[in-house]
């Protein structure tokens, strides 16, 4: 991956463009990567994650950073390792179980 600008931003591409169109996000400021790169299947896994989770701070059960820290907790992750950015396939649908049981045990009370 090569890092890049767009009108859009930093982003890595693939240094083989464009046989190969893979790309990351970067940092806006920094470049440096956002999260760890993935191929098609975990990054539609961690786009469905990321739907998911953020119903919990968009439509405000609780706050962003709060959200975060739930996640942290209900993962059983660090703070540094509670990126979707960075899980696997498995943990994006863990994650996805786990928002999913919360809805549902707001939606009982």
């Amino acid at each position: 991956m090569v890092l890049r600008d767009s009108k859009y931003g930093l982003f890595y591409g693939c240094s083989n463009y464009p046989k190969c169109k893979a790309t990351h996000g970067a940092h806006k400021k920094s470049g440096k990567p956002l999260g760890i790169p993935a191929d098609k299947k975990t990054k539609k896994a961690r786009m469905r994650a990321h739907d998911a989770f953020d119903q919990l701070w968009k439509d405000k059960h609780m706050s962003r950073s709060e959200a975060y820290g739930w996640m942290q907790e209900a993962m059983e992750m660090s703070e540094d390792e509670a990126h979707i950015g960075r899980f696997t396939e498995d943990q994006c649908d863990k994650l996805e179980v786990l928002v999913e049981e919360y809805l549902e045990e707001l939606d009982d009370k």
